[in-house]
């Protein structure tokens, strides 16, 4: 496992739909023998480079996201009013941020501001101050940078960067035409980004066999959580997720000896909206200290979630 790629990919800045830093990354890391086909703001599909998206017959379904916020209008004092979204304000102001234009293409076009706390109308409110930030154009998140050490990794956007690198790296391990990875942009805070992507699919792939969504929950939401152990959920709080083929899936699964466990998970994700394409399975690797400044998860885990992710194309293609 390429745990220098996982970690570059958490390190980097995207958010919401800013999220050309990641997608470049994603496509530089699979090389030209993959094609990526991107949906404005919302996704990118990466195939093998001369399939037709028609053909494809296995998706595997991640987002790329991570908590942050974005700047609004100008305020006295150098400061700008801003938005966030997947922690408290509080949190972002305890550490330190970094920020880039909407529109960038690299990592390497971030840059650190400061943030500080206003109170209006009776609630905290987040704002910010930093040479380059521009109203309306200006997104931001925390500052830190992973580390792999005795068998876990952390970092800022683990949720949900570990399961799309292990949707990336089961698409190179299953080498086929017909298996794609969709990377959506913004599930943190713009569901819509989903909705354009499953049109997308309904309207050009119409040979989906299998829909797999991963992602990254806390410990907290997820039944009988392990660290080292991913899960079918085919129960996302109040959603079900085709409860009776990931029954028979897991079952499936499990004789062939690929290790995970069939659970529940407090609440849902973006995977319901994808059911109606196909059989869909709910994937999930939880973390520690998911939506914080530093998570944490098992590289155990994230090799065994690739592994189940693989074993589920296997099947479908």
């Amino acid at each position: 496992m390429d745990w220098d790629f996982l970690k570059e990919l958490t390190d980097t800045l995207s958010v919401a739909t800013a999220c050309e830093p990641v997608m470049a990354l994603a496509a530089d890391w699979l090389g030209d023998a993959y094609a990526r086909t991107d949906g404005q703001d919302s996704f990118a599909l990466f195939t093998q480079r001369g399939a037709s998206i028609a053909d494809l017959r296995y998706v595997m379904v991640a987002h790329v996201d991570e908590i942050g916020g974005c700047v609004l209008s100008e305020d006295s004092g150098g400061w700008f009013r801003a938005r966030c979204w997947g922690c408290s304000p509080s949190l972002f102001t305890r550490h330190g941020l970094q920020a880039m234009d909407y529109l960038s293409a690299s990592h390497a076009e971030a840059f650190a501001i400061e943030s500080g706390l206003d109170v209006v109308g009776g609630e905290l409110r987040l704002r910010v101050r930093g040479d380059g930030i521009r109203p309306y154009r200006t997104v931001f998140a925390f500052d830190t940078r992973g580390a792999i050490e005795g068998g876990f990794i952390e970092g800022k956007a683990l949720d949900p960067r570990a399961t799309a690198f292990s949707a990336l790296a089961a698409l190179r391990r299953l080498n086929d035409p017909r298996a794609g990875v969709l990377l959506v942009m913004a599930e943190e805070c713009f569901m819509d980004a989903a909705r354009k992507a499953v049109t997308f699919l309904q309207r050009h792939a119409p040979s989906l066999r299998l829909i797999a969504n991963a992602d990254v929950p806390s410990v907290a939401n997820l039944d009988g959580a392990d660290l080292a152990i991913p899960a079918i959920r085919p129960f996302e709080g109040r959603n079900l997720v085709d409860p009776g083929f990931g029954m028979r899936t897991s079952e499936r699964l499990a004789a062939d000896g690929v290790v995970h466990h069939l659970t529940g998970a407090r609440s849902g994700s973006q995977t319901a909206l994808f059911a109606p394409l196909a059989p869909t399975v709910s994937v999930a690797l939880p973390g520690d200290g998911i939506h914080t400044e530093r998570a944490r998860m098992s590289l155990t885990g994230i090799e065994r979630c690739t592994d189940l992710l693989a074993a589920l194309g296997s099947h479908a293609l």
